[in-house]
């Protein structure tokens, strides 16, 4: 069984080619990334509901702006994946990294995802 975590970040790491997508921030930062972490949700003995915060990160507020909207676009066609029953974004909002200064938008997501 793959944990929901790990299958958002598998499927945005097919969808993002050449960007990378992790639930940490790289070591050796590039220029754009996105972060995937959950923050909550129920599970159940068939269905998972995370709630999940993805960070889109970029040199400039434009570019993880832009980055975002594509992850929120990808994120609500993550449904057609047959474990996925739904997903949504709640929000979408800058939320500049107070330690690096570096740009980057946040998102909160919710899914439901069946067990398998």
């Amino acid at each position: 069984m793959t944990s929901s975590t790990a299958a958002l970040i598998a499927y945005l790491t097919r969808k993002f080619p050449g960007t990378s997508v992790s639930n940490h921030v790289p070591q050796d930062r590039p220029k754009k990334f996105v972060t995937v972490e959950r923050t909550g949700g129920q599970r159940t003995h068939l269905w998972d509901s995370p709630m999940f915060a993805v960070q889109a990160w970029a040199t400039t507020e434009a570019e993880a702006s832009a980055l975002a909207d594509e992850v929120a676009d990808a994120i609500l066609d993550w449904q057609l994946d047959p474990i996925v029953a739904y997903s949504d974004v709640r929000s979408v909002y800058a939320f500049p990294d107070p330690d690096s200064r570096v740009p980057r938008f946040q998102l909160t997501v919710s899914a439901t995802l069946a067990l398998t």
